[in-house]
């Protein structure tokens, strides 16, 4: 009877094993019977209606499309694997666009940030069934994923993260062919980067304090350059003093150079955030052709030129 049992029991475990396992591979079959074929165009969508990009003016790249929602247990439960491909495979060449159902702005903007979700994130704040991208897609359950190749056309629909790896580690990057409009790119200051030392040479006001005592320093600014090119919030980053040998510093107390230390990089502090404030609107950052608003950091080098520095130049 024990081995009849046993017998019983190892049966089952099998039984289920398998079944687990048979399930795991058919989820396509049944989920994703309805999606676009493979050799399918991809429908057009709207991905910037501020810059009028779409997704056909992303051909030349390969695309990953991912259909989901923030309330969603499989989407939550793929999103580590997901990021994995991101961080693996994101690049100018193969863009990721995220495609949410949520209907909260708030939620999905949260989940966003704290999953660490990489790529473009977009939504109609609809429910899926009533959403226009579902009904394009022929998405009717999510997590969702295609993959399109360069000519926009479907190369994978699946609902299986695994097989999305799997296509992704076989794509031929030779052949992407990106217009330079189409590039990334960080932000830059009108005319580039001689225009903008011109424009602080000719700003920058030396603090008083620092020249007399002939303190030099270097102030790391950060700021956000919005998607129209202009600036905003300024922070100081770092600030540190570079040069103090000067004889008038030198001859200050212990605690009279901490403080003239002190004052002097709240002076430094105070031109540079000045400086960048008056700033024309720069070329904004570019993300696959579309502007998007970037954190930026720029030193801002306060240095005394004496006559046998430029004497040794």
């Amino acid at each position: 009877m024990k081995k009849t049992h046993l017998l019983i029991g190892l049966m089952a475990f099998w039984m289920l094993f398998f079944g687990q396992a048979a399930q795991a591979q058919d989820l396509d079959s049944l989920y994703a019977k309805d999606m676009l074929h493979v050799g399918m165009k991809a429908p057009e969508l709207t991905l910037d209606s501020l810059s009028n990009t779409t997704l056909s003016k992303m051909q030349g790249r390969f695309i990953v499309l991912h259909f989901w929602a923030s309330w969603c247990p499989d989407c939550r439960k793929d999103m580590p694997e997901l990021n994995k491909l991101y961080e693996e495979f994101a690049s100018d060449s193969v863009v990721f666009i995220n495609i949410s159902y949520d209907t909260d702005k708030e939620a999905w903007q949260k989940y966003v940030h704290e999953s660490g979700m990489g790529g473009l994130q977009l939504s109609e704040l609809k429910k899926m069934k009533e959403s226009q991208s579902a009904g394009m897609f022929q998405v009717k359950w999510i997590p969702s994923y295609y993959v399109l190749n360069t000519e926009g056309k479907v190369i994978l629909a699946t609902v299986m993260v695994e097989k999305l790896h799997k296509r992704l580690s076989t794509l031929d990057l030779s052949r992407v062919r990106i217009p330079r409009s189409q590039k990334s790119s960080l932000p830059s200051f009108p005319n580039g980067d001689y225009a903008l030392r011109s424009f602080l040479a000719k700003n920058v006001n030396y603090p008083r304090t620092a020249s007399n005592y002939g303190l030099q320093a270097q102030t790391l600014m950060e700021f956000t350059v919005d998607i129209d090119g202009s600036i905003c919030d300024i922070r100081v980053k770092d600030n540190h003093i570079t040069a103090e040998d000067r004889l008038p510093f030198q001859r200050l107390s212990g605690d009279e150079k901490k403080k003239t230390r002190e004052r002097v990089l709240e002076m430094f502090a105070e031109e540079a955030y000045r400086v960048i404030s008056i700033m024309p609107k720069w070329k904004p950052g570019m993300r696959f052709g579309i502007p998007f608003k970037t954190r930026y950091e720029l030193p801002i080098n306060f240095k005394i030129f004496y006559d046998n520095d430029w004497q040794s130049q």
